[in-house]
């Protein structure tokens, strides 16, 4: 009998492990490439097409704050300063695309402008920003790029702070999600405004175009939609269950519904199948 009830044990304990392992395989996304990391350990959960060379759109931005954000911890500017609006970070500059509203000649704090490029996703707000800080776009782009080397985004190239379509702006969804980890990682203030649903400037409200920050089957605190003609439709997500922090990057869907959809269910796929475990430390 004493057998018996230890076989059965064994038997149980076996098949118990075995049904703990099996995970089965990332879901199909319709997307030009996609990844999923771990944002703790930086492990990569599922991807495809993850080092192809895409335009990143809006996703620009992230490197643009990102910019921002290691400029304000080095003190070389700080959220009350206030920038004077060119003729090139001029609203009016950029008439079919996403914009801030900021007026020639006037100054705006840059306190305003982070909250205009991160809610708003502001074009205008972008160049008003990379003239604040490097003196000129092509300068800021320099910067952009020396901070993709120091992140090994070794699939990127930028020319411009905003992210409309040019050949030689490309990135790559496992540059992205490099990136988005570094900013939520050292630009902890900066990624704060991610989460916020709604901005308010020169009377005009808008709202964050990430809607899965409204999706309350999700702990969703950022990160970044981007929308061209030629990038399609992307979207970067970051989710948390937990102690585990996921980073989900979508890149070249064709709709909006679908931006979200994929990410939602690259999201759902690694809290279900996943855990993280954060490397120990003798």
């Amino acid at each position: 009998m004493q057998k018996i009830v230890t076989l059965f044990c064994f038997l149980c304990c076996s098949l118990f492990s075995h049904a703990v392992v099996i995970i089965p395989p990332a879901p199909s996304v319709a997307a030009s490439g996609y990844i999923l990391l771990d944002a703790n350990t930086g492990d990569v959960i599922a991807e495809q097409n993850a080092d192809m060379q895409l335009a990143p759109a809006s996703l620009t931005k992230i490197m643009t704050m990102y910019v921002i954000g290691q400029e304000l911890q080095a003190g070389n500017i700080a959220l009350n300063d206030p920038v004077t609006i060119s003729e090139k970070a001029w609203a009016k500059n950029f008439p079919d695309s996403s914009k801030m509203f900021i007026e020639v000649g006037t100054q705006v704090s840059v306190s305003d402008l982070i909250h205009g490029i991160v809610i708003q996703s502001g074009n205008d707000a972008c160049v008003a920003m990379a003239e604040h800080i490097a003196g000129s776009e092509e300068a800021f782009a320099s910067m952009m790029n020396a901070h993709a080397a120091k992140l090994n985004m070794n699939s990127s190239h930028f020319v411009n702070s905003h992210g409309l379509h040019d050949s030689e702006h490309f990135t790559s969804p496992r540059d992205m999600a490099l990136l988005s980890r570094a900013l939520i990682r050292d630009n902890p203030e900066e990624y704060r405004l991610y989460s916020q649903k709604e901005f308010t400037y020169n009377g005009i409200r808008q709202y964050n175009r990430n809607s899965l920050l409204w999706d309350k089957a999700l702990s969703v605190d950022g990160i970044k939609t981007g929308h061209t003609s030629d990038a399609g439709y992307s979207l970067i997500t970051s989710a948390t269950q937990g102690d585990m922090r996921l980073i989900s990057v979508v890149m070249g869907t064709d709709s909006e519904r679908a931006r979200k959809v994929e990410n939602k269910k690259l999201l759902r796929y690694g809290f279900r199948f996943f855990e993280s475990v954060a490397p120990y430390n003798a």
